[in-house]
């Protein structure tokens, strides 16, 4: 018999961190297909581009990781068919920083999550909700 999941407004989903190298960095860019200098690759590139002192992840790479943490919660067979999440990014992630992805549930029946990314000095770097649609059975009925 399959284990049905149930998902409460309040819940928590397990945080997922992850520190941001700069090897980590330029392979996700080069999977992009992404050739040459840019300020994600590249010091000098950075520095004329955006005016800091060296690179920064792209928003798509932390986009990934709250993706991931969504998908890990509801499982890739449910968050594959009805799964999203959505982004505001508030601060630049840097190599080295840790970012830790959280979330709590928000609704039901599709059920909503506030998805917050926070680095390793307590900074939020970004904010955004992210959604799964749940097979009904998984949603508490009303009482």
């Amino acid at each position: 018999m399959a284990m049905t999941r149930s998902y409460a407004v309040g819940d928590p989903l397990p945080p997922l961190s992850k520190t941001m190298t700069q090897a980590a960095i330029n392979l996700f860019e080069k999977s992009g297909g992404k050739t040459g200098p840019s300020q994600f690759t590249d010091t000098e590139t950075a520095r004329d581009t955006l005016g800091t002192t060296g690179t920064v992840a792209s928003g798509r790479m932390s986009l990934t990781f709250a993706t991931e943490l969504l998908r890990c919660y509801f499982g890739p067979d449910v968050y594959n068919r009805g799964g999203m999440v959505e982004l505001r990014f508030l601060r630049p992630v840097c190599p080295g920083d840790t970012v830790t992805f959280s979330g709590k549930v928000t609704d039901g029946g599709r059920v909503g999550v506030e998805v917050t990314a926070t680095n390793q000095k307590g900074s939020v770097i970004a904010v955004g909700t992210g959604a799964c649609i749940v097979p009904s059975t998984c949603v508490p009925q009303d009482t």
